[in-house]
């Protein structure tokens, strides 16, 4: 396989017959299928073509002849290196063994897809017993069909440009089923995620161009999106897509409910730590071992002890279903974790049916129909249920099992149209977003619990799919123009290599360094990403220069965490200072008092101080207060107040490094001697180096001067800590 791959690496670099010569050398040795009498008729015509330029033979056609042989060479590699795959790969073992062993054919595939649509209007026709029994024959033939066209497309070759063209035709027909598309559109999508095919991209592009069924569009465009991130390398039907203005805002909002999906693990670790457990101990229910729901039995006492306390737990779960649904609605896949248990079921080792919009017809569900009944639960969960198609089947095979064992009220809540879950409003649920998310769901769900996992490639493994903005693929196109919005958004979400990796691409493309984005992602790229906070500080000086900064909040507030790691911090009191005057109601009152206080500015602090801790006090304005007033030589008032903190339960460890001082510089030596050695302890380690609490004494060196410790004082200080510290251990 290592030889075909080199050879396609030839072929992109336009070494044709080095290309040639790898692929002969390789037929000698291993069997070729039906790919071998193509293979030489492609090596006959470079020669032929070589022979002619040799004798100098001009032919004006030569370009267009390379070309074309050049990509007939690519795509006879590509069939031999899937013809060895569907040999060795147990995703596509199994792809070729339900595909049957017959050809993709698209007329074959129009012929079932129409011939679906005019059965489903005869079944209209039919009286109730007569109808039932058809229906449930036609869609169990029709669902089989369907798997084997889907597990076809999985192992069909290199697509033609007019295979290509006939397949999304067909694809966007008002004459076939919408369902049907959106199940073949996938098994496109994981063909062409799994095996690059220009042309199964290229109809995925021209499915996403013309379709009218929403649903159709957008499982076309995350399949081209991933598939030609993949690739990763330009394409220009890409870029003529990306001149439309909603093609470019659809991509972006599709990265960033990505990143959603990608973090559904993390969001279902917060949800089993601290929402679960809080609905567990406010509802009339317990969960067994076994899964079983029972309901609890009333407390007799508790009206008496407590008679609030059913307020108070209706109050709590209201709370806490709140906040898992505004994480639902700000695109978290809240429902992974739950769902992801029930991916066992024999019905998703067929790989289709991971993919098929949830319908009552579909016959693997028949059966757990029966037993819950067709009601109205049923309705709301397919029509406005929150959940991806996938978890839904999930929930309809999981009832079969638990229906029986569920408390009577709550069948009779199922049976009579109990809403599980929110409900998503119509305008919502048919929208572009809402529609991509949930199919984006499915996707990741597929591509993490299948049983193929292991053999199959995941575009949410892999960075340069998962992170498509900065692929090849949308270089150069209007896309860029979002990346300072997606770098930022990467930064909220505190996604940090996907920060640095959209903001290293955005830097790339974008050199204006008067734009306020630039100075934001560049100076936080390399403060926070780099390690370089000398570039950061100068990229702001210059925009404070140009006072591009004094209107501009996020980069005042940047400049000065930056000014103060630089030490520059008359700078600092500059950016906070401005910020204040911007903001008043906010704390940057604070860090202007911190900087003043930095270049020992210790009066002007203090007149502030006193008014923020009259107008809003709070455990850091205290720290702030005494720290000026221990700066101003008032060591008593500041005693006072870091007692008052040391006795709160939220004391902060450097509490005891400062009160110490207070001691100290008042000439208390013994309690000053006490307290280095609690702040030693909240250190938490045994094994400090013996120059742990100078190192302190130089980071606050500037204070210590200030209330005259000589260097003797402090060598002094820190060997009788030491000698206390050693002599209780």
């Amino acid at each position: 396989m290592e030889v075909l791959y080199h050879s396609l690496e030839e072929i992109a670099n336009g070494h044709v017959y080095v290309a040639v010569s790898l692929m002969r050398q390789y037929a000698l040795n291993h069997s070729l299928g039906q790919w071998r009498d193509e293979l030489e008729g492609i090596t006959e015509d470079y020669e032929l073509m070589i022979g002619y330029m040799e004798k100098g033979i001009v032919d004006p056609d030569r370009e267009k002849i390379h070309r074309r042989i050049s990509t007939r060479l690519d795509r006879c590699v590509r069939n031999i290196i899937l013809h060895n795959m569907i040999k060795t790969s147990p995703f596509y073992i199994e792809a070729n063994r339900k595909g049957g062993e017959a050809k993709l054919e698209t007329e074959e595939l129009r012929a079932v897809l129409e011939g679906f649509v005019s059965e489903q209007a005869m079944l209209e026709l039919l009286d109730e017993e007569e109808g039932r029994a058809k229906t449930s024959e036609t869609y169990l033939r029709h669902v089989n069909d369907m798997s084997v066209f889907f597990h076809r497309i999985i192992v069909s070759p290199q697509w033609s440009e007019s295979m290509g063209s006939q397949m999304s035709g067909l694809l966007t027909s008002p004459t076939i089923d919408t369902f049907d598309a959106q199940v073949l559109i996938s098994a496109i999508t994981l063909a062409a995620l799994n095996h690059e095919d220009r042309q199964k991209i290229l109809a995925l592009i021209n499915i996403y161009r013309n379709a009218t069924d929403e649903s159709v569009r957008q499982r076309a465009l995350v399949g081209w999106v991933f598939a030609a991130a993949m690739c990763d390398k330009p394409n220009d039907e890409v870029k003529a897509l990306c001149e439309d203005d909603d093609v470019v805002r659809e991509i972006s909002d599709m990265q960033m409910q990505v990143m959603f999906c990608l973090n559904a693990e993390k969001d279902n670790q917060l949800i089993q730590k601290d929402i679960i457990p809080e609905l567990m101990k406010n509802q009339g229910f317990n969960i067994t071992r076994f899964g079983i729901i029972e309901e609890k039995e009333d407390d007799p006492m508790e009206d008496i002890l407590n008679p609030n306390a059913a307020d108070e737990r209706v109050e709590k779960l209201e709370s806490t279903m709140q906040r898992m649904e505004k994480m639902r609605k700000e695109g978290s896949d809240i429902y992974f974790g739950g769902f992801s248990q029930m991916k066992r079921f024999t019905f998703f080792n067929d790989m289709s049916n991971w993919f098929w919009p949830f319908f009552t017809e579909h016959p693997a569900i028949q059966d757990s129909l029966e037993k819950i009944g067709k009601g109205d639960f049923i309705d709301n969960l397919l029509n406005s249920g929150p959940f991806c198609e996938s978890d839904k089947y999930s929930f309809i095979l999981s009832m079969k099992t638990v229906f029986d064992q569920l408390p009577d009220n709550i069948r009779e809540m199922m049976k009579s149209g109990y809403e599980m879950g929110p409900v998503i409003p119509d305008a919502d649920r048919n929208s572009s977003a809402y529609i991509r998310r949930m199919y984006l769901q499915d996707l990741y769900r597929f591509f993490r619990l299948s049983i193929h996992k292991a053999s199959l490639s995941n575009p949410f493994a892999d960075e340069k799919a998962y992170l498509f903005v900065t692929s090849k693929a949308f270089w150069g196109t209007r896309v860029e123009d979002r990346l300072a919005e997606l770098a930022m958004f990467m930064r909220r979400r505190q996604l940090a290599s996907c920060f640095k990796a959209v903001a290293e691409r955005y830097l790339r493309s974008h050199k204006d360094a008067n734009d306020s984005d630039y100075i934001h992602i560049a100076s936080l790229y390399y403060f926070e990403y780099m390690n370089n906070a000398f570039a950061a500080y100068k990229i702001l000086q210059d925009a404070w220069d140009r006072g591009a900064l004094s209107d501009d909040p996020p980069g005042l507030k940047l400049f000065g965490r930056v000014s103060m790691v630089w030490k520059d911090y008359e700078m600092a009191s500059s950016c906070y200072q401005r910020l204040h005057e911007l903001h008043p109601e906010n704390n940057y009152a604070l860090n202007y008092c911190v900087a003043l206080m930095k270049k020992a500015s210790y009066g002007e602090a203090l007149e502030m101080l006193y008014r923020l801790d009259y107008e809003s006090p709070s455990a850091n304005t205290t720290r702030a207060l005494a720290w000026a007033l221990m700066g101003s030589g008032k060591t008593a008032q500041a005693e006072a107040l870091y007692e008052k903190l040391l006795q709160q339960d939220q004391k902060a460890p450097e509490d005891y490094l400062n009160a110490a001082y207070c001691h100290w510089f008042g000439g208390d030596i013994q309690n000053a001697v006490r307290l280095f050695r609690e702040y030693r302890a909240t250190l938490g380690s045994d094994e400090l180096p013996s120059n742990w609490l100078t190192k302190e004494f130089e980071k606050d060196i500037l204070m210590l001067e200030t209330n005259n410790m000589k260097p003797v004082d402090m060598m002094l200080m820190a060997d009788i800590v030491e000698k206390n510290t050693k002599g209780t251990d």
